[in-house]
């Protein structure tokens, strides 16, 4: 026999819309994503949102959580399923409140009474009066978001599975030189900081551990120049959960395999972009701790006296942001996305080295923050994203047509925060965040060259 209790709540108590009660019923049979999308007829990335909208409904962080809340609540039934004793016992209804009587409070008691809610609203307000604005909670950490679990993964033409990291991390930094891939800190899934470094030889397809940054850090941005390998920025949570933004700004010499500290930012920085050239390193945007930055910082290192080198703002951007996209494509540096602190952007522009003007691309296709974007020789590849904008594809830039395009993901739904380098026409992707923190490494084949013989008259 029902609980009438237990039906009257999931009458009136029952957050969840009919879809979502559907997605329940089937969610605490313990069915996978791609289970539930199959018998409810829609797509896994539907089945991702209307999950994780039930976990925000329930204020819950996990499938086993959720499962017992609706058990329990009587919003779900598991046919089968009996109540204990306990439950069966009859309802007894409480008792009928007894009636208003008037309040004539005393002149003393109503003093009390305001003093005591001046003294709520201070103690309430108080830090943010005499404090500095706080970060937002997740614009540095994944840390107490939802895990909904891995994604679906599917293999479409041009992509190939690789080495994936040796575990998993999202908001890390990587960069490419001399056949090696060196990828740089990044949050694991206890949202902690890392200063772990590796390096992916792609001759031999395997992955060795470096020497660690100097320090932890989250969000920060790399960049190769001349051989050597430059970190700047990033974030850093400490135990209890606040996010202190870096100014450090680190080099690595692969040959000694030593880091080097350098002259620290002209501010504090995270989620900015760092890219190069063939003669200095540019860096752009971010947030500082308080706002999003537009400023394009400059820095020539001085030959083997990196300390001695300074940074110079270049220009600046339209619209503050972070968590953008930025590639250098010969003298022009491409500046895509992000996010502004209010909503992702679609803007593309192209800022010229040479005459130091601004110029405007069309704009992407769906906005997006949380990418990456690559050159490899032919185009430019916006890729992930998904943080507060839904997608499922990534988009090309040809530089030719002056056009976006679409093509798929092996990921379904948001892939962010990851970290991608371009290696000829070759494109890597590394770890990120689509559900849970991944492990993965993704190669993809941007472009077929061929080189065809040189035919002379000789």
């Amino acid at each position: 026999m029902a609980d009438p209790r237990a039906a009257d709540g999931a009458a009136t108590d029952n957050p969840l819309s009919e879809r979502e009660k559907e997605v329940a019923e089937q969610l605490i049979t313990g069915a996978s994503n791609a289970e539930i999308a199959r018998e409810l007829i829609i797509s896994p990335h539907t089945v991702k949102v209307h999950l994780r909208n039930i976990f925000e409904k329930l204020e819950v962080n996990s499938r086993t959580e959720a499962s017992m809340v609706l058990l329990q609540r009587g919003w779900v039934t598991v046919p089968g399923v009996t109540l204990s004793e306990e439950e069966q016992r009859p309802f007894i209804p409480d008792p009928a409140p007894l009636a208003d009587r008037p309040a004539n409070p005393f002149l003393w008691q109503r003093v009390y009474m305001l003093a005591a809610f001046l003294i709520a609203i201070l103690v309430l307000w108080a830090p943010a009066i005499i404090s500095r604005p706080q970060t937002p909670p997740d614009l540095l950490t994944d840390a107490g978001h939802a895990i909904i679990g891995a994604p679906i993964i599917e293999t479409p033409p041009r992509w190939e599975a690789r080495t994936p990291l040796g575990e998993p991390r999202d908001r890390l930094a990587a960069a490419v030189s001399d056949g090696q891939i060196y990828v740089m800190g990044g949050e694991d899934k206890k949202g902690r900081a890392l200063d772990l470094v590796t390096a992916y030889d792609l001759q031999f397809n395997e992955w060795r551990t470096l020497p660690p940054l100097p320090g932890p850090a989250t969000n920060l941005a790399a960049a190769a120049l001349d051989g050597r390998i430059y970190v700047a920025g990033g974030s850093i949570t400490d135990e209890k959960g606040a996010s202190r933004v870096r100014d450090d700004f680190w080099v690595f010499d692969p040959e000694s395999e030593e880091w080097t500290a350098l002259a620290s930012l002209p501010q504090p920085l995270a989620g900015a972009e760092l890219v190069a050239d063939d003669e200095a390193l540019y860096l752009l945007g971010g947030w500082d701790g308080q706002q999003m930055r537009n400023e394009v910082w400059r820095y020539q290192p001085a030959g083997s006296r990196d300390e001695d080198a300074a940074w110079t703002l270049e220009t600046r951007l339209d619209v503050p942001r972070a968590f953008f996209g930025a590639a250098m494509v010969d003298s022009d540096l491409y500046v895509v996305g992000g996010y502004d602190g209010q909503r992702d952007l679609d803007n593309a522009a192209i800022y010229s080295l040479s005459t130091g003007v601004w110029r405007e691309l069309p704009p992407l296709a769906t906005p997006r923050s949380g990418h990456a974007l690559v050159y490899d020789g032919l185009a430019v590849f916006a890729l992930g994203g998904g943080w507060h904008t839904p997608m499922d594809t990534h988009e090309r830039y040809d530089p030719v047509t002056g056009e976006w395009s679409n093509f798929p993901s092996p990921i379904t739904g948001e892939w962010r925060h990851l970290a991608v380098v371009s290696e000829g026409e070759r494109l890597h992707l590394l770890g990120g965040w689509s559900g849970d923190y991944m492990d993965v490494h993704f190669q993809y084949q941007s472009s077929f060259r061929t080189l065809l013989p040189v035919i002379t008259n000789d």
